[in-house]
């Protein structure tokens, strides 16, 4: 019994973490998995927002961190396409539908469902991805959540 409550404390982090995953995926939206120029991969996914939660406006992109060429901890991140700004508070930086590429902008060879392409700077990506869009050469910047967001 005493081993049982001395690993009370992970039990529980283990399944509060499930938990959030769980809150935090796609749920019924359709998950689009980006391909790099080796083929399908899981490390960039997108997917729009639930529409119970009233997102179904946004786009979420997850990137297992840190892509070939990157730098960082291993970790998750979440961008977001949030024209109207409703998740401001919850962002490190500004949706902006008309950017710039920064001049340290590489592409991450990551192409989207409708050829999309992800590109990051080295000089933002903790707050910033970019995503080019090849047939008007359109650049979208999408600010990085603070914290995995997800409804119930």
């Amino acid at each position: 019994m005493s081993g049982l409550r001395s690993s009370w404390p992970l039990l529980c982090a283990v399944i509060g973490g499930t938990l959030v995953v769980a809150a935090c995926g796609p749920g019924d939206a359709e998950v689009a998995y980006w391909s790099n120029g080796a083929g399908q991969s899981e490390a960039v996914e997108s997917y729009a927002g639930s529409e119970h939660c009233d997102w179904q406006d946004l786009t979420f992109l997850h990137i297992a961190w840190p892509l070939p060429g990157q730098t960082g901890p291993a970790a998750n991140r979440q961008y977001v396409r949030d024209p109207a700004g409703r998740l401001a508070a919850e962002v490190r930086a500004t949706y902006a539908p008309r950017a710039e590429l920064p001049a340290d902008a590489r592409t991450t060879d990551y192409t989207g469902p409708d050829g999309q392409q992800l590109w990051l700077a080295p000089s933002d990506s903790d707050n910033l991805a970019y995503v080019v869009y090849p047939d008007s050469q359109r650049v979208e910047a999408w600010p990085r959540t603070t914290q995995t967001l997800g409804c119930d």
